[in-house]
């Protein structure tokens, strides 16, 4: 025989999955607060799965709540402490919260979990490199291109990257790959012709220092 408890929570976990799905659906029609309104009453549920708390920090994240929203992304976590796309929703909730150093442990958390998880590592390259470690920056960019080598944004990042390190032809020759399939693409014309800028300014002050260098005189005896 089942229980009528039972029963009642049966139901209530239909309706609540119900309200999730009405949620999404809401935001996708730029419907946010009632989207918010129904992620709130579905993960109110006490059998609401990670995936629907992190679909409410997602969305109260990206309507300026960013407080709610990593609270709602923790709530994810406390259900499963391994969900990869759950630790990097909440590194990008602390990087808008200004708290760079421990969205990069949340990040290096969702690459532990998941080692080809390309937006994770992404975002950890962004974040050291705002934290001024360009070396390990440098090596998470290149690690994800070895993932998504075709992945504009990310050789765009790098190619920035190699600018600030003074690795200008390798920038250079970077945009200028995404320019190839890309031509249009303003962000790639925009840095290549600051990489170039470079390049030529680089030339000019080396020709100075050889021209101020003294010369060695050879005296015939």
């Amino acid at each position: 025989m089942v229980e009528p408890q039972s029963c009642a929570r049966d139901a209530g976990a239909a309706e609540a999955a119900v309200l999730h799905g009405l949620g999404i659906s809401a935001f996708q029609r730029g419907k946010v607060e009632a989207a918010l309104k129904f992620l709130l009453r579905a993960c109110a549920h006490p059998d609401a799965p990670a995936v629907w708390h992190r679909n409410h920090a997602e969305i109260l994240d990206r309507c300026g709540n960013p407080e709610a929203a990593e609270a709602a992304a923790r709530l994810a976590l406390l259900r499963d402490p391994n969900y990869a796309a759950a630790w990097d929703t909440l590194g990008t909730i602390l990087v808008q919260r200004d708290r760079p150093a421990e969205s990069c442990a949340c990040y290096e958390k969702a690459v532990e979990i998941e080692p080809d998880f390309v937006q994770a590592l992404n975002n950890l390259a962004v974040t050291l490199d705002r934290l001024g470690q360009r070396q390990a920056a440098e090596a998470r960019y290149r690690q994800v291109l070895c993932l998504a080598p075709e992945n504009s944004e990310i050789q765009l990042n790098l190619a920035t990257l190699l600018g600030e390190l003074g690795h200008y032809p390798e920038g250079l020759e970077i945009a200028r790959q995404v320019l190839s399939r890309s031509p249009g693409l303003t962000r790639a014309h925009s840095i290549a012709a600051e990489l170039k800028r470079k390049l030529k300014q680089r030339a000019r002050l080396e020709k100075k220092r050889n021209a101020a260098a003294p010369h060695a005189f050879s005296v015939s005896t």
